[in-house]
């Protein structure tokens, strides 16, 4: 029932995509605002329960309802980071998002990602490895919530289209002040009528998967560069390349 009320919420919040859309720029971000406001303190007091009954505050759970839990804490992180998405997306539909710069352990920001994607990592039994330069910590100044959003979309993407006891590989450079990752997977080829919108100039209105999208006005905002192969019995693999200062205390590669 709790998650069957987390779904029904996300359509809601789809719905209100809609309607957000219709109007004005001025009512966009009035409208966005309050309805954000009101979905953010319900999901808020889900999160809160989930977190008491976690902790055993009502009894001892068995495993099942432990697995229960997490995806209901799980559904309801999302739906924070869909309004959080959804905010974003009208700021650089509008041309108001400013790019924060700030000190950021790219290492540390996958680590956190993947950690939150871990229930549904060890669902689908997936191999994730992570592959960074030998002796050298990846700390550059950049927008740390831009590139988390950037990454988690791939990331997740790769996970969707992964089959089970699949591979997923997070390769990280650093090169003459470009920040390189690739996210390469042995999922499923992406179609060659699917290829043309992968980073189309408008959302797609069919399933609202509007991830990619919004990674493509993000990487257009923070003058990076992004693309993406795909293989027939290969998978697919994306790759982005963004300009990036380094820090005095980091070692760049040559």
């Amino acid at each position: 029932m709790p998650i069957f009320t987390a779904l029904l919420a996300l359509l809601l919040i789809t719905l209100i995509f809609f309607l957000i859309l219709l109007k004005e720029e001025k009512e966009k971000k009035e409208f966005f605002h309050v309805m954000a406001h009101r979905f953010r303190s319900p999901i808020s007091v889900v999160k809160w329960y989930v977190e008491l009954l976690s902790k055993k505050s009502a009894g001892n759970l068995n495993n099942k309802q432990e697995e229960y839990f997490k995806e209901i804490y799980s559904a309801s992180e999302k739906l924070n980071e869909c309004i959080d998405s959804l905010n974003i997306l009208l700021q650089l539909q509008s041309n108001n998002l400013v790019v924060k710069t700030e000190e950021v352990d790219v290492k540390n920001v996958i680590t956190q990602i993947i950690q939150k994607l871990q229930f549904k990592i060890e669902r689908h039994k997936l191999h994730l490895q992570e592959i960074y330069p030998k002796e050298q910590k990846i700390i550059v100044q950049t927008d740390a919530k831009l590139l988390n959003i950037v990454l988690q979309n791939i990331i997740e993407n790769a996970l969707k289209y992964t089959p089970e006891n699949g591979n997923i590989d997070i390769k990280v450079n650093l090169l003459n002040k470009q920040l390189s990752i690739e996210i390469k997977d042995n999922g499923y080829e992406i179609l060659k009528k699917g290829k043309s919108k992968i980073f189309a100039d408008s959302v797609n209105f069919k399933d609202m998967d509007f991830g990619l999208y919004l990674v493509k006005l993000i990487m257009k905002k923070m003058k990076a560069q992004i693309n993406f192969r795909s293989e027939e019995n290969i998978g697919t693999m994306f790759y982005i390349s963004l300009p990036v200062q380094v820090l005095t205390n980091t070692p760049e590669l040559i």
